[in-house]
């Protein structure tokens, strides 16, 4: 199965967690934890990058990232999507914990989270 949504993130477990509110992650979503990774997707994948290290330390998979989302041939999470994810979510017992107030200040679109806790 091709992936819907790709997550890039420094902690799978955690961001697996943070955005769609349950510990294992369906076969839809794939998770990608390294540069190589991040240089491979594939242009219009849906992407959501979840950090969980402070802005001020950015590790070179988060820059690698930035570099990538740059070129603009990634999607964001728009606010259809995040209502998508939450009723996914709440069927599963859980509760996502994206936030679709970002949506405003990134055109739309919701492309990168930190979470530092």
């Amino acid at each position: 199965m091709t992936a819907r949504l790709t997550i890039v993130t420094n902690h799978p477990a955690r961001a697996v967690l943070a955005v769609l509110g349950v510990e294992t992650r369906p076969s839809w979503v794939a998770v990608v934890t390294t540069i190589e990774g991040v240089r491979g997707l594939a242009p219009g994948a849906k992407v959501i990058g979840q950090w969980f290290e402070p802005r001020k330390y950015r590790s070179a998979l988060e820059w690698a990232f930035q570099d990538r989302r740059m070129v603009g041939d990634l999607v964001g999470l728009s606010l259809e999507d995040c209502e998508k994810l939450a009723a996914w979510a709440e069927r599963q017992g859980g509760e996502t914990h994206v936030d679709s107030s970002l949506l405003a200040a990134t055109g739309g679109m919701v492309i990168s989270e930190r979470r530092i806790s």
